[in-house]
C-alpha cells in the first residue's frame, strides 16, 4: 500500500546536488513513500526560530588562486555550491576586484544544516544583480550592490538569468536560525502534562501516530488529533504546507515544534509560525476515525476525554436554545452545541426519541464545564412491539407516527383459511417480506349475487384491510425500517364496508350489521358479545343480508351464516370464532356454546 505525503516548497527545500559543473539542483517537492521508508522520514530535521547566528564568508580570504574555477565553499555549517548551469563559463575567482564572477546562466545554492532566516550578498558596484536578471527559487529578495534575501528555508538557489555578462560577488553573510531549548515529548499524553505556554517538540512515530479524528474547516486550520493515549487540538499547523491535509483519517508522523496551551480548558498545540523544515508528515488514508464509545456521561464532565472524538449511545435530547441541547442518560446531563456550525438534522419533536451522538468533547466559555461539540446526531431506530391482545396498541402507534421504526406485531394467521389483516404500516411484496401468501383487497360488490369481490395484490398499504391466505401458519410479522401511520382507511363497496382495527374491538351479540370472518371460511354474525382481536378487520352492512366472497372472480367458499340458522350446539372460541360442534378435540381454553360457557382443561 502506497502512503502519500507532501512537504511544502515554501516551508522546506530539501536539495540534491553534485559538485561537478553543469549539474542541476532540483528541489524535492513531492514524495511517495511506502512503509519501508519510515526510518528515512524520521531522520528529517526541523528548526524553530529562537536564536540567530551569522556566518560571514569573504571570498578573497578563501585562498583561491587568480582565475580559479570555484565549485563550493563551506564555512561554519554553511555550504555554497556553484554551478555553470547554462552559462558559457563556470564561476571563477579573480584577484582583480577580489570577487567571484557569476556569469550569465550560472547559479549557486546556499544551504545549511539548520534554517536560514536571511542572506546578505555584497557585489561590486557596476557588476551587481538587477531585478531583471536575478532570481531566487524561494523567499523574497531585493537585488542590488547589497542584495538581501529573506526566508526562511534550509536551502535557497540564486540564478543569473542573463545570457552574458557577470556579477562580482565579494562576500556573503548568512543568518542562521538555531533551535531553542525545548521540552521533547513523544506522546500527546506527555504533552498534556506540560505547563501552559511551554515550547515543545512533539515527536510521533509509526507505533504511536497522531490520528486526525476531526477537522474544523469552518474556523480555519484546526484539527483534533489523538495518539494511542490522549487527544489535543492542533492549530496553525503548517498553514501554507501541502503536507497539512484537512481531511479526517490521516496520520501525523514525525516531529514538530510548537507551544502547548490550555485554552479555556481545551488542550491545544499551536505550531510555531516561524518553524520550518518540520518532519511532521500527514499520511493519507491511514484509518477511518473511530470514536471512543462512552456509556457514562459523568465521565465526560472531567478532563480525561477533552479534545477526544467520542460517541454516546441511547441518550435522550432536550432543547436548550438555538443550536444548543442537553443530552441525558441515567439521570446524567451534558450540554451539546453546534460548535462547528454543521446545522444537523435534529427533529423538533424529541419526546420519546433516543439518539446516538458523536462529537469532540470541548468546554464552555468558563473553561471548566464540558460541552460536546456534536458532529453527528442520528436517531436510534426504535423497536415497536404490538400485540393482537393489547388494547394499548393505539397509544403505542401514536407515539411513533411518521417515524422510522423496526416493528414486531404478534398476529397469528392460520394456513388453510382466509384471514383478515390491517396494519399501521405498509409492506412491499408481502409474500417475500412476511410469508408466502395470497393477499386480496376488496374492490367491489355484486348486488345480484350478494358477492363481495376481492382482487389479488402484492403490497399492503397502512390502514387498509385485506384478506390473507398464508401458505404456512404465521405467528408474528416483523419489519425493519418502516414508517408508522395510525390512519385507518376502511374500504367501502356497495352496502358493505370492511373496517380494520388496531385494538381488540367489541362485537355485540345480535348485531346483524356486523360480520366477522370466522373458522371454516365463514362470515359470522356475533353470536355472543366478544372482542375481535387487533390487526384484523370486520364487515359492516346496513342490509343485514348474507354475502359471499370471491377473489379474482373465483369463489372462496366464504359464506355468511345467518343468526336464524345458528345451531345452539355450535361451539365458539371466546373471541367469537366458530370451532366446530364437538369439544372433545379442542385445546385448553374457554369456549361458548349457545348460552353456556365451556372450559376445556
Amino acid at each position: 500500500m502506497d502512503i502519500h505525503f507532501h512537504i511544502s516548497r515554501e516551508k522546506c527545500n530539501f536539495e540534491g546536488y553534485k559538485t561537478k559543473t553543469n549539474t542541476t539542483i532540483q528541489p524535492i517537492e513531492t514524495m511517495n513513500i511506502t512503509r519501508s521508508l519510515f526510518l528515512f522520514v524520521f531522520t528529517l530535521v526541523l528548526a524553530c526560530q529562537a536564536k540567530a547566528k551569522e556566518v560571514y564568508i569573504d571570498f578573497s580570504a578563501q585562498g583561491f588562486s587568480n582565475a580559479a574555477e570555484v565549485f563550493n565553499v563551506t564555512s561554519d555549517g554553511v555550504t555554497i555550491i556553484f554551478s555553470q548551469g547554462t552559462g558559457s563559463y563556470p564561476t571563477r575567482y579573480y584577484d582583480n576586484g577580489k570577487a567571484l564572477r557569476i556569469y550569465g546562466g550560472n547559479y549557486f545554492q546556499v544551504s545549511a544544516g539548520t534554517a536560514i532566516s536571511s542572506i546578505k550578498m555584497n557585489f561590486a558596484s557596476g557588476n551587481a544583480p538587477t531585478s531583471s536578471n536575478f532570481m531566487a527559487d524561494c523567499g523574497s529578495a531585493s537585488p542590488g550592490s547589497t542584495t538581501t534575501w529573506n526566508g526562511p528555508a534550509t536551502a535557497v538557489t540564486f540564478r543569473n538569468t542573463d545570457t552574458s555578462g557577470h556579477w562580482k560577488l565579494m562576500s556573503i553573510t548568512v543568518t542562521l536560525i538555531t533551535e531553542p531549548d525545548v521540552e521533547t515529548v513523544t506522546s500527546i499524553t506527555q504533552l498534556r502534562q506540560l505547563s501552559d505556554g511551554t515550547t515543545v517538540r512533539l515527536s510521533l512515530d509509526r507505533d504511536n501516530p497522531g490520528s486526525i479524528e476531526w477537522v474544523d474547516e469552518q474556523s480555519g486550520i484546526q484539527a483534533y488529533v489523538r495518539d494511542n493515549g490522549a487527544a489535543v487540538r492542533f492549530t496553525d499547523f503548517l498553514p501554507d504546507d501541502a503536507g497539512w491535509h484537512t481531511t479526517a483519517g490521516g496520520a501525523l508522523i514525525g516531529s514538530v515544534i510548537g507551544e502547548y496551551h490550555l485554552r479555556d480548558g481545551m488542550p491545544e498545540f499551536t505550531h510555531v509560525s516561524s518553524s520550518i523544515a518540520d518532519s511532521i508528515l500527514c499520511l493519507d488514508f491511514w484509518q477511518t476515525p473511530e470514536p471512543i464509545v462512552v456509556s457514562d456521561l459523568s465521565t465526560l464532565s472531567g478532563v480525561t476525554y477533552r479534545a477526544d472524538y467520542v460517541r454516546v449511545e441511547e441518550v435522550t435530547l432536550s432543547a436548550n436554545g438555538t443550536g444548543t441541547y442537553y443530552m441525558e442518560k441515567d439521570n446524567q446531563k451534558l450540554l451539546m452545541t453546534d460548535h462547528f456550525d454543521l446545522g444537523g438534522d435534529i427533529p423538533e419533536d424529541l419526546k420519546g426519541r433516543s439518539f446516538v451522538v458523536e462529537g469532540i468533547l470541548g468546554t464552555a466559555e468558563d473553561g471548566t464545564t464540558s460541552v460536546l461539540y456534536y458532529t453527528r446526531v442520528s436517531e436510534l431506530v426504535p423497536m415497536v412491539r404490538l400485540d393482537e391482545e393489547l388494547y394499548t396498541n393505539p397509544s403505542t402507534i401514536a407515539t411513533y407516527i411518521g417515524r422510522n421504526v423496526n416493528v414486531v406485531v404478534n398476529r397469528k394467521m392460520k394456513t388453510g383459511m382466509w384471514n383478515t389483516l390491517c396494519l399501521p404500516f405498509s409492506i412491499t411484496d408481502f409474500s417475500s417480506t412476511v410469508s408466502e401468501a395470497r393477499v386480496a383487497k376488496m374492490t367491489g360488490f355484486d348486488a345480484t349475487t350478494s358477492t363481495l369481490d376481492f382482487s389479488s395484490v402484492e403490497d399492503i398499504e397502512a390502514g387498509v384491510p385485506y384478506l390473507v391466505y398464508p401458505e404456512e401458519d404465521v405467528e408474528q410479522i416483523s419489519i425493519s425500517g418502516t414508517t408508522i401511520d395510525n390512519t385507518l382507511s376502511p374500504t367501502t363497496c356497495g352496502d358493505y364496508e370492511m373496517i380494520g382495527i388496531y385494538h381488540p374491538t367489541t362485537l355485540y351479540e345480535g348485531d346483524n350489521s356486523v360480520l366477522f370472518l370466522g373458522e371454516g371460511n365463514t362470515l359470522c354474525y356475533p353470536n355472543v358479545t366478544n372482542d375481535l382481536k387487533a390487526f384484523r378487520a370486520y364487515f359492516k352492512t346496513t342490509t343485514g343480508q348474507a354475502a359471499n366472497i370471491s377473489v379474482d372472480g373465483i369463489s372462496t367458499g366464504i359464506r355468511t351464516i345467518t343468526a336464524e340458522a345458528e345451531d345452539s350446539q355450535r361451539v365458539y372460541h371466546i373471541d367469537g370464532q366458530f370451532v366446530g360442534y364437538d369439544t372433545g378435540h379442542l385445546p385448553k381454553g374457554v369456549y361458548v356454546s349457545g348460552s353456556s360457557k365451556i372450559i376445556v382443561k
